[in-house]
């Protein structure tokens, strides 16, 4: 057993909750303790050293405990049944209109443009001939394919422990595009065009900057409660 598992062994045994919800929270404290260990380690510290200060930095095992207890877990759950509702709706809107939108179904009956495996030859084409489009159509595919995968990236890491690191986020996000892309281009519902995928990706990368954010925020909060656990 290594360190970080003896330590977050010992947070959990004061924790009052499930063996799921133990496990859940395990894997999320391990990956925070990670992070801190690489960020000490890419400053020069010992490896062994690195996790000695990780774990000051998360704090004493019994105030952890007592914290997640009085502090967490009271709103953990509706946090994650709010994210898993917001995910979903999310996800039906986002097949609805890539995928089952009229504006798509009539697509069916006309013929599409030949699909584009260049990176960057679509965008070039739009930022540079901005003027030929009405603001609509150019926003939508310049813009509008970034800010529809924003909220996956942001989603993504707070309901799923390994999607926490930024390249499994990244690789999820582009099978998710690569998905739709196929899915339009095999039941004629739009033209398949690499640059889509560059730029959901650049969106997904996005909104998981927003939950790095939002996390480092957590921990901070975090940090300011401890003093007052008894």
């Amino acid at each position: 057993m290594n360190s970080f598992e003896e330590y977050l062994n010992k947070i959990l045994q004061k924790v009052d909750a499930s063996a799921e919800t133990k496990r859940e929270l395990y894997e999320e404290f391990l990956d925070h303790l990670e992070q801190l260990r690489r960020s000490y380690v890419t400053d020069g510290v010992q490896d062994a050293h690195a996790i000695k200060l990780a774990i000051a930095d998360f704090g004493e095992s019994g105030l952890v405990g007592g914290l997640i207890n009085k502090s967490v877990l009271p709103y953990r759950k509706w946090l994650l049944a709010l994210s898993w509702f917001v995910f979903t709706s999310y996800s039906l809107i986002i097949v609805y209109q890539l995928l089952l939108s009229q504006s798509r179904l009539i697509l069916r009956h006309t013929e599409l443009p030949n699909p584009n495996f260049i990176p960057f030859q679509t965008i070039l084409m739009y930022a540079n001939r901005y003027q030929s489009y009405n603001f609509d159509t150019w926003f939508f595919n310049l813009f509008g394919n970034v800010l529809l995968f924003v909220p996956l990236g942001f989603l993504l890491p707070i309901l799923f422990a390994k999607a926490r690191r930024f390249s499994m986020s990244i690789v999820w996000t582009m099978l998710a595009s690569l998905t739709i892309e196929l899915t339009q281009l095999g039941a004629r519902l739009g033209s398949f065009d690499v640059d889509d995928l560059v730029l959901n990706v650049l969106g997904g990368a996005i909104g998981y900057a927003v939950w790095i954010m939002a996390d480092v925020g957590w921990r901070t909060t975090l940090h300011k409660l401890r003093p007052a656990i008894k």
